[in-house]
């Protein structure tokens, strides 16, 4: 039987045609590797409905939750629909999922979804059963990170999914207790432009901005090559 590989992917945020290239690329095989996806599956492009139906393809699949999937779950649970969520790509998101916001003014203003977001109970499952953070031989999987003073377990899950602290921290040294650590949610265009992986000491950034201009990249974590879909054009 074939051994398979241990791939982790950043931010997808909608964009399908860069989600399909990166899976080719690699050669992911969906019967036997295990993805890990660092959150952040929706918003930003148009397609985030179809991101989910191709993930769901994998076998062995593993989610973690960032911001805007927590944006997404409280609209989908809860109909909550602030003015920060749909400037941010949440109104690609609802119109992915069949609804639709109107503007008034220069805004979205809460609770302007007209349309209501019409979700299979597969894809309430896949986001409601999302982790905050995965830990695999030694290695962390998490979307933004944590604490350093408080350490994982006590940061809360909020910060898990927000924080930027970590980077700066694993700038100045290795972050202690993990081989390493891969995030997402702050792109490595933030540091000189850059749309590779970036590697500070034992921490890896994996948010190499495909919701913007980047793009989306998939890494093998036993062997650390990755592989990158095109540049994105920036969506509404």
């Amino acid at each position: 039987m074939k051994k398979g590989n241990l791939f982790v992917i950043g931010d997808i945020h909608a964009r399908i045609d860069a989600l399909l290239e990166c899976l080719e690329y690699s050669k992911f095989d969906k019967e036997v590797d295990t993805l890990i996806v660092l959150g952040d599956v929706v918003d930003g492009g148009y397609h985030s409905k179809e991101c989910v139906d191709e993930l769901l393809t994998i076998k062995n699949l593993i989610t973690i939750k960032g911001n805007h999937d927590d944006f997404f779950i409280k609209h989908m649970n809860e109909g909550w629909s602030e003015n920060l969520w749909l400037h941010q790509g949440g109104v690609n998101t609802i119109e992915s999922y069949g609804g639709k916001a109107y503007l008034k003014g220069a805004i979205y203003e809460p609770g302007n979804v007209y349309k209501e977001v019409v979700v299979p109970v597969t894809h309430q499952e896949f986001f409601n059963n999302m982790v905050m953070y995965h830990i695999h031989n030694g290695d962390l999987f998490i979307h933004g990170g944590f604490i350093s003073n408080l350490g994982l377990e006590k940061t809360p899950d909020k910060d898990k999914m927000w924080d930027r602290t970590l980077i700066d921290y694993a700038r100045e040294g290795p972050i202690p207790n993990f081989n390493r650590v891969f995030v997402g949610h702050t792109t490595t265009q933030t540091y000189g432009n850059a749309t590779i992986p970036l590697k500070f000491n034992n921490l890896w950034m994996m948010d190499t901005g495909a919701g913007w201009s980047g793009k989306l990249t998939i890494l093998n974590v036993d062997t650390e090559e990755y592989w990158q879909s095109d540049l994105q054009e920036p969506t509404r």
